[in-house]
């Protein structure tokens, strides 16, 4: 028993100091933005409060469009989010899409503080690019949409868009390291559910009934704690991700629809 609970407590310590490694994936050299095909696109670099050189790709919008602040999922990298980014700037929007510290192109080790600075950065861009709030939609996809609530519970732009939220990190862990408590060892609990009551932007929720990253019951609890307008679009059998950046856009139009008609 005693060799039992020392493994244990060995194998918990292991977990705590190591926990960024499994928490976050960067993953993947990215390449030169001109090899994506990415028609009025363009590198910046831009540097963070603690003077860590972020990586982001912006097209300005154009004809007073909106511009969507993109917070990345945990795998991959800016070049894997190519086709909605076209598809984007297909339908008229501005990007700026930022990598965040530690992943591909940009420096640093990422962390919960360190990733909310990435991406208060990239307001402080937008705005000294001359838009305003009401100019600015926040787009979170997965791990990203808890940078998104953070940041929309401290500002107010025109719209936050979520894709497969979570309610916390933590209780997601919990689910895949159900031998240890989670909540107790992790550092970056990316808490969506203590800062969703506080963002008075309307909010557009996609989830998936099939989501074994995310499971659809996390994007409903953090749906439920949004006291501004909001909307969650429910896709029966959709796995984590799995809506076409055609159907994204569309959805998010419909909703910017009833938002100018209030």
């Amino acid at each position: 028993m005693f060799a039992l609970l020392s493994s244990y407590l060995i194998l918990l310590s292991l977990m705590f100091v190591f926990q960024r490694h499994l928490q976050y994936r960067p993953m993947g050299k990215i390449s030169k933005i001109s090899s994506y095909n990415l028609d009025g696109f363009s590198e910046k670099i831009l540097t963070t409060s603690d003077n860590v050189k972020i990586l982001s790709w912006y097209k300005p919008a154009l004809n007073k469009a909106k511009l969507i602040i993109y917070f990345h999922g945990n795998a991959g990298n800016l070049g894997d989010r190519v086709n909605k980014f076209k598809e984007f700037s297909k339908s008229g929007f501005g990007v700026l899409a930022i990598s965040y510290r530690g992943y591909s192109g940009s420096e640093g080790t990422p962390t919960e503080a360190g990733i909310i600075n990435d991406g208060e950065t990239a307001i402080k861009f937008a705005l000294a690019e001359n838009y305003n709030f009401e100019d600015l939609i926040f787009f979170g996809e997965s791990l990203g949409s808890g940078v998104a609530v953070q940041l929309a519970s401290r500002y107010n732009p025109y719209a936050v868009i979520l894709e497969s939220p979570y309610s916390s990190v933590a209780s997601v862990g919990q689910k895949t390291y159900w031998f240890v408590p989670v909540a107790l060892l992790l550092q970056d609990k990316f808490e969506s559910i203590k800062f969703a009551p506080k963002i008075s932007a309307p909010v557009l929720i996609f989830h998936g009934t099939a989501d074994k990253v995310v499971s659809y019951k996390e994007g409903k609890i953090l749906f439920n704690a949004i006291n501004s307008q909001k909307e969650l679009i429910t896709v029966e059998g959709a796995g984590h991700l799995g809506f076409s950046n055609e159907f994204i856009v569309s959805e998010m139009e419909k909703f910017f629809k009833k938002i100018a008609s209030n």
